[in-house]
């Protein structure tokens, strides 16, 4: 197969004009300053704004097929304030774990569908995903590899917390359960039924003792969770004569709702929902009867949002003052009783209430719709609640702790708004300049002009809604068309709006009306506009004098030539040779005139729904429409003859499109969220370019045809560079074909059981994809060539992966490097498709490592993995009896001396630190005994000087 050359390859460029999208916004502390750096997603990517400077000072890219759904900073360290990571969820069903500092991602794939929430353990070990699929996944990130998998619940997880104090796991579902999990033996051991609609967030107060839910209605449900101590249950079996607690063991497969069948000695012993007393509190009311979107709380107040601009706040009282709360609730008490006449009352308890634990602060209100909030306490009392609005802003809220709820009509200060680097709405025009070094974009409230080098906002200009605009020749004016019907002339260099002229007025009896499309002259000197009013108008520009009397300034003027249409015009476009102007309209049908007579030249019709947009070549040769049924339609200028039907182009329809110029090859864009390259000469579908989420409203090709800009619903705007590579067509088709079926097979296939997990609640985390089918291709080469070496005894020539990639002439030390280049995640799952005989090889392999003592403890996470895998073969195997007797024998003494060697490191560093705090505290009392001395000497020197004048007088 020959290598086609007349293609070259687009690749995603620079992101830009997003500020936040999603449902997540946290604030992480960098360099120890805490409430100045917020991490936001944004699309694919998580970008660190510093809200101070209003800048971005850091972009997180995990090079993962899916939009960013949940973010969550890892817990500071003892002794530091920084998040050092943040751990991303992806709508692909990966997660992955950024450094703060370099940016440097680890990933983890085990979910089949959606990551919707993640959460640390408090040291910062572990992180816990759940999905879409009702599967939680806990995952190690120290060894970089998962831990388990927890099912149970029956629909898309919705929030999951590490308690501060157990090794266990709350999590909240749509099936209206929340459900407590033992991360020691893997099963749930108690279930929370007091929902009776989803569970959307809860949140963990007062050292797990306080659960508060929100679901799909106005109240905040408020649990107490009492723990029984294991120390409780030792002193009743040491009082009851038994030498060991009672195990939890016997009852993995219950959740406290099927009874044990035990023997009358054991009636006293209680099931695993023992372990933990949950009493329902009551409930606390929001200021709206919506869904909770989100709760968020520091430990000290509590915020809640739902789909509108407020955010109620709730502040956590502490031990001291629930106290006191409800002793003075008490004294009320009593004081109405003797005021009353009661005398045969009796003293009150004050008993704690649960309106004595949460106060509910002052409402904020933000200034749009809320996507998602997170709040900060400080020492002082202030809190700081950082908003993620709908319309591409954040805002910095704040409030006061000791602020009471009567002040809430009292407006809240707002301390910082970021929204200056996108826009408000979503995009619906842009263009390139003739030089192509910026890029002119236009939405419902604002026209903004970028450098494409930078990707800086150079300009803003308040502007009616845009739906469609062109850059005036000579790059210093924009024209905007308008949903209001008119056209306004932009000046770059004073950021004025020059004309604003009611072009075409919109018929009163129209749902939907506007100026719908303009286009230049192929002479550049006037432009062509259409709209709702069933007319194009022709207009030229010129310079008319300026009312400052400084000189002359461009505008524009309409033409005495007007065309009439059947009806109103969603498209039209002028040919560059400066003969043809074709005429969408709403009708079905699109019409070529020779412009210069306005005479019919084609009638083209055959749609079932209207034209959208169109283009012609540079030479003038081929039409493309593209119209609401999806379709791609490729005529002929000549006869008017349709050439080529491209079904399915973009499904939902297609919205824009435009030539490269000096070719037949075109750029498409739709409802599906992607961009498409097609070769109009062989009608063929060349590459898609994957990236927006939601509607690809436009793009344009700059005049070279390097870049491609293109923005739609989700106000990104995405730059596709064009390279140097060649592409090849069937290469490509085959590369899309396997990541189809990879998809398809995630969600899909059935995932392999192994031996006890079918029906278990815990089971395998990992999941099979094309990176671990490359690992386990590494592995069987890395095999094959050690069992070349092996039998011919070493006289065979090295393998070219010994001599030339590892550079290593032991075949051993060829697999053990193989083996550390697999990643941690993808392990288990490679060495599960591995056949049995392969597994005997590296079984012989792994024992050969134990003996001299290499990569100990990656040998052995091997050596259980493919033995857990593959234990029934292994049994009914004669002879893997040898090599599995004598694994059992060396890996216990390994094993040992492993541990040794790290007890003896650890203690040596141990007695380091003793020695440096040690000298730290000598030096400090040195520092301070001179300090001391220093000022005796000059107290008594100035002493004496006294004494010395004293004299003297």
């Amino acid at each position: 197969m020959g290598v086609t050359t007349q293609y070259l390859r687009y690749v995603p460029g620079q992101v830009f004009g997003l500020v936040g999208t999603g449902r997540c916004v946290r604030l992480v502390t960098r360099f120890s300053q805490v409430g100045k750096f917020l991490a936001v997603s944004a699309c694919e990517r998580v970008l660190i704004w510093d809200l101070r400077r209003e800048a971005k000072v850091l972009t997180l890219d995990g090079d993962v097929r899916g939009t960013v759904a949940v973010v969550e900073p890892r817990p500071a360290a003892p002794g530091s304030l920084d998040n050092t990571h943040l751990a991303v969820g992806y709508s692909e069903g990966s997660v992955v774990v950024f450094d703060l500092m370099t940016g440097e991602p680890v990933k983890f794939k085990g979910h089949r569908g959606g990551v919707s929430t993640l959460c640390w353990d408090p040291q910062g070990m572990r992180v816990a995903s759940g999905s879409e699929d009702g599967e939680l996944v806990v995952w190690d990130v120290v060894s970089e590899r998962g831990m388990v998998r927890l099912r149970g619940h029956k629909g898309k997880v919705t929030r999951v917390r590490f308690l501060q104090t157990r090794n266990m796991l709350v999590s909240s579902c749509r099936d209206t359960f929340i459900k407590l999990w033992d991360l020691t033996t893997h099963h749930c051991f108690r279930t929370l039924a007091g929902h009776r609609a989803e569970v959307w967030d809860f949140v963990l107060l007062k050292n797990d003792s306080r659960l508060v839910s929100g679901s799909s209605d106005a109240e905040l449900r408020v649990w107490a969770l009492n723990f029984k101590e294991a120390n409780e249950t030792e002193n009743k079996a040491a009082k009851d004569g038994t030498e060991e607690p009672p195990s939890k063991m016997f009852c993995l497969d219950t959740e406290g709702e099927s009874k044990l069948v035990i023997d009358k000695e054991e009636e006293e012993i209680k099931d695993d929902a023992s372990i933990v007393e949950v009493v329902q509190m009551g409930s606390v009311l929001r200021s709206r009867g919506d869904r909770v979107c989100g709760l968020q709380s520091d430990g000290r107040v509590v915020a809640c949002h739902g789909k509108g601009p407020t955010v109620d706040l709730f502040a956590v009282l502490t031990e001291m003052e629930v106290a006191t709360k409800a002793a003075n609730r008490a004294r009320k008490e009593r004081k109405r009783a003797r005021e009353a006449g009661n005398t045969t009352t009796t003293t009150s308890t004050a008993t704690p209430q649960l309106a004595d634990e949460i106060r509910k602060l002052p409402t904020l209100r933000a200034a749009n719709k809320l996507l998602g909030v997170d709040v900060m306490s400080e020492r002082s009392g202030l809190v700081r609640v950082a908003a993620l609005h709908t319309d591409n802003s954040v805002a910095l809220l704040s409030s006061d702790i000791s602020a009471k709820e009567q002040k809430e009509k009292k407006e809240e200060s707002q301390v910082s708004v970021l929204g200056r680097p996108g826009h408000r709405t979503e995009i619906r025009a842009v263009a390139f300049t003739s030089l192509s070094d910026q890029v002119v974009t236009g939405s419902a409230e604002a026209l903004k002009v970028w450098n494409r080098g930078d990707t800086q906002a150079t300009l803003t200009v308040p502007c009616g809604p845009v739906t469609t605009l062109l850059v005036v020749p000579g790059d210093r004016h924009a024209l905007v068309g308008t949903r209001s019907g008119h056209l306004q002339l932009i000046e770059f260099a004073s950021a004025t709006l020059l004309e604003d002229i009611l072009a075409h007025e919109p018929d009163e009896t129209a749902t939907d009306t506007g100026v719908w499309s303009v286009a230049l002259t192929h002479d550049g000197r006037g432009f062509v506009s259409g709209g709702s009013d069933k007319m194009v108008k022709f207009w030229k520009f010129e310079l008319v004098p300026d009312q400052s009397g400084r000189g002359k300034r461009l505008s524009f003027l309409q033409d005495s030539r007007a065309l009439k249409v059947a009806d109103q015009v969603t498209c039209l476009r002028c040919s560059s040779g400066g003969r043809f102007l074709a005429v969408a309209t709403l009708d079905l049908k699109e019409t070529i005139y020779f412009i210069d007579s306005l005479r019919l030249c084609h009638e083209l019709y055959g749609k079932s729904l209207p034209a959208t947009c169109m283009d012609f070549s540079t030479d003038s040769t081929l039409l493309v429409t593209g119209s609401k049924d999806s379709s791609l339609r490729i005529y002929g200028t000549d006869f008017g003859d349709q050439r080529k039907l491209l079904k399915n182009a973009h499904q939902g329809g297609v919205t824009d499109l435009r030539f490269i110029p000096k070719t037949h090859m075109f750029f498409s864009c739709g409802h599906n969220s992607t961009v498409k390259q097609w070769d109009a000469d062989n009608f063929q579908r060349i590459i898609t370019l994957e990236g927006h989420t939601g509607i690809v409203r436009c793009l344009s090709v700059c005049p070279r045809g390097a870049w491609v800009l293109s923005g739609g619903q989700d106000r990104s705007l995405r730059l596709w560079e064009r390279t140097q590579e060649p592409l090849v067509l069937e290469e490509e088709r085959e590369e899309e074909l396997k990541r189809k079926e990879e998809e398809d097979g995630t969600t899909a296939t059935q995932r392999r059981v192994l031996p006890g997990e079918e029906g278990a609640q815990a089971v395998r985390p990992t999941v099979a994809t094309h990176h671990t089918e490359k690992a386990a291709d590494m592995i069987l080469e890395a095999l094959s060539v050690y069992r070349e070496q092996v039998e011919s005894g070493g006289k065979a020539e090295p393998h070219y992966l010994m001599t030339y990639v590892y550079k290593t002439s032991d075949p051993l030390r060829l697999v053990l490097e193989v083996l550390r280049k697999v990643k941690s995640s993808e392990l288990e799952e490679a060495i599960m498709v591995l056949p049995m005989d392969r597994i005997l090889e590296l079984l012989v392999v792994v024992r050969a490592m134990l003996r001299r003592g290499w990569a100990v403890e990656l040998a052995t996470r091997v050596l259980v993995v493919a033995l857990r895998v593959n234990l029934p073969q292994l049994l009914a195997s004669a002879n893997a009896k040898p090599v599995i007797h004598s694994l059992a024998a060396l890996l216990p003494t390994k094993m040992q001396e492993l541990e040794d060697m790290i007890g003896f490191n650890l203690a040596g560093l141990r007695h380091l630190k003793d020695r440096v705090e040690q000298r730290s505290e000598t030096q400090l009392f040195v520092e301070a005994s001179q300090r001391v001395k220093e000022s005796r000497r000059k107290r008594k020197k100035k002493d004496r000087a006294v004494k010395r004048v004293l004299m003297a007088l």
